[in-house]
C-alpha cells in the first residue's frame, strides 16, 4: 500500500491539526490525555526532549488517513502503543493493518514486546460500543497480538478522567509466555495492572 509515514516533531507540522482532530474524534473523552499533553511534548521535541514518544501521520495520496502514537521503553526493552486510529473513509481498506506493521518495524531491536490498551466489550455500555471493542481486540489479534488474562488493568489519563478499566494486549517480538507478559505489563504500568486469576494470552 502506497502510505507516506511522517513523524511530527514540532508545533509547526502541517499534520499537526488533522492529527489532533481524529485524536478528538476517534478516542472517547474518558481515554483522551488533554490536547495540552500533546503541544508540550511537541515543544518539548522541538528543545531535544522526549525522544522516546514518537506521533506518526499518515497519508494516503497526500490525503491525511490516520494516526499513531507509541512510546519506548528502552530501559526495559518495551514499547508502548497510546494512539492508534484510521479516519472512517479509509477504514476495511487494509490502511490499519500498514500502520500497525510500520510501528512494529520502527522499534528498536530488541524490543521484547509492545503493550496495548483496548476497550473492554464487556463494559461496553450499548451493543454498537461492545462490537467495536470486539472488532479492535480481533484486528490486534489478526496483527499478532494477544489478549492478556487473568488480570485487572485500570487506565488513567489523567485527573480529569476516571480511571477506566481496560483490557491489556500484548505483541510479542521475542519468545514470551503468559507469566513474562504479565511482568512486561507490571514493568510498564506498576500497580494499575494486577493478577485476578491464571495468567493466560489468548
Amino acid at each position: 500500500m502506497d502510505l507516506h509515514i511522517t513523524e511530527i516533531a514540532d508545533l509547526n507540522d502541517d499534520m499537526l491539526l488533522p492529527w489532533l482532530d481524529l485524536y478528538e474524534t476517534a478516542f472517547p473523552p474518558a481515554e483522551r490525555v488533554l490536547v495540552s499533553f500533546y503541544l508540550r511534548l511537541l515543544r518539548d521535541k522541538q528543545a531535544g526532549l522526549q525522544p522516546d514518544h514518537h506521533l506518526l501521520a499518515v497519508q494516503r495520496e497526500s490525503v491525511f488517513v490516520g494516526l499513531a502514537h507509541y512510546a519506548v521503553m528502552a530501559e526495559h526493552k518495551l514499547a508502548w502503543l497510546w494512539m492508534f486510529a484510521v479516519m472512517p473513509e479509509a477504514r476495511n481498506h487494509g490502511v490499519g493493518a500498514a500502520i500497525y506493521g510500520e510501528i512494529v518495524r520502527r522499534l528498536p531491536a530488541g524490543t521484547i514486546a509492545m503493550l496495548i490498551e483496548v476497550e473492554r466489550p464487556d463494559l461496553a455500555h450499548t451493543k454498537a460500543e461492545r462490537e467495536l471493542a470486539e472488532r479492535r481486540i480481533a484486528f490486534y489479534r489478526r496483527q499478532g497480538a494477544r489478549l492478556l488474562e487473568g488480570v485487572h488493568y485500570v487506565q488513567s489519563v489523567g485527573p480529569h478522567q476516571s480511571p477506566l478499566p481496560m483490557h491489556m494486549m500484548l505483541h510479542a517480538l521475542a519468545p514470551l509466555d503468559a507469566e513474562m507478559a504479565f511482568r512486561c505489563a507490571q514493568t510498564a504500568f506498576g500497580g494499575a495492572i494486577t493478577q485476578t486469576g491464571a495468567l493466560i494470552l489468548s
